[in-house]
């Protein structure tokens, strides 16, 4: 990583991840934004993997998923309490 204020970045917000201040994802944001407005990380090559590396060690997924690629194999089916009544009288 060559670009020292994004390394002084990432010790501060790494600190906040640390003591729940800030969210894992969020600070990939704050990353990423950064990266997009710096012409020194935009230049170094070996910083994408630096950030891969950071990815695992905050476990954050590279990119999280959408709303809508969540997906069920089945349909979920609900029990209210009166649906849970009924089945113990079949047992019964």
């Amino acid at each position: 990583m060559e670009c020292e204020r994004l390394k002084n970045l990432i010790r501060d917000w790494y600190q906040e991840v640390r003591s729940f201040t800030l969210s894992p994802v969020k600070m990939m944001e704050l990353v990423e934004k950064h990266v997009q407005n710096c012409e020194i990380c935009q230049q170094d090559e070996t910083l994408p993997l630096e950030l891969e590396q950071l990815r695992e060690i905050i476990r954050v997924p590279h990119k999280p998923p959408k709303e809508n690629e969540f997906k069920f194999s089945e349909e979920v089916k609900y029990i209210y309490d009166e649906d849970l009544e009924e089945i113990e009288e079949e047992e019964i």
